[in-house]
């Protein structure tokens, strides 16, 4: 590891006009600001490239079909020059703080492939939150990567993202990472706010729910093929 690591935010989005330029000016407030920013515009047919191009042309925009977010953060990893890897959804923000405080992490847990920081769920104007998602702000969801900082040399070993994963792909990945011995740290600040809205498919809790018991039983099924 170089003496100060570098970072890649990788900003996957979907027609987020109304909310992306939020999120990339998150990251260009960090007290401690990123090495290279990575935008990958995932079959948008609103105005999301064009705000990308027009307001952070040092941004890497990468455009490509509508093919999902696990195939869309992919591509932006294989296009990351960086040692660490930050993930940031176009609807969600950043705290100023963010990046320095993992960095700290980095420095306490050498150890680590994965620093995994505290989530502030946010519930925007005319949203009501399911109250299990409510029960999850201020925690720490080592499965929610926009929380963390990841090793790039980790995110390759595993192959990225499984791209035929269409919900729970953060935890279908998360679970493989354990599973390889990759060293999880916790740090006790927020690293992300989950902003909640009409459109979030995180909101559709039953489908997600049923969609991690899918990635369990698989996770199961390869624990059981590695101890035959």
């Amino acid at each position: 590891m170089s003496e100060t690591p570098t970072i890649s935010a990788i900003v996957p989005a979907h027609n987020g006009a109304a909310f992306i330029m939020d999120a990339l000016q998150s990251i260009r407030a960090q007290l401690h600001p990123v090495d290279e920013l990575i935008v990958v515009d995932d079959g948008s047919t609103d105005a999301t490239a064009d705000l990308v191009s027009r307001f952070e042309p040092t941004a890497k925009l990468i455009r490509q079909p509508q093919s999902g977010p696990a195939r869309a953060r992919n591509a932006g990893a294989r296009e990351a020059s960086c040692e660490w890897l930050a993930f940031l959804d176009h609807d969600d923000i950043w705290p100023p703080e963010r990046t320095g405080a993992l960095l700290a992490g980095i420095a306490a847990s050498q150890w680590a492939g994965l620093i995994c920081g505290r989530v502030c769920i946010e519930a925007m104007p005319g949203t009501i939150l399911d109250p299990r998602l409510c029960s999850a702000s201020g925690s720490h969801v080592p499965l929610l990567i926009n929380s963390t900082l990841l090793r790039r040399s980790v995110w390759l070993a595993l192959g990225g993202m499984d791209e035929t994963v269409k919900r729970g792909e953060d935890g279908e990945f998360y679970l493989r990472l354990v599973e390889s011995g990759v060293g999880v740290a916790k740090i006790d600040a927020t690293t992300l706010i989950w902003r909640q809205h009409g459109d979030n498919r995180s909101r559709d809790v039953e489908p997600e729910n049923i969609a991690m018991l899918s990635i369990l039983r698989a996770a199961i099924v390869r624990r059981r093929g590695m101890n035959r």
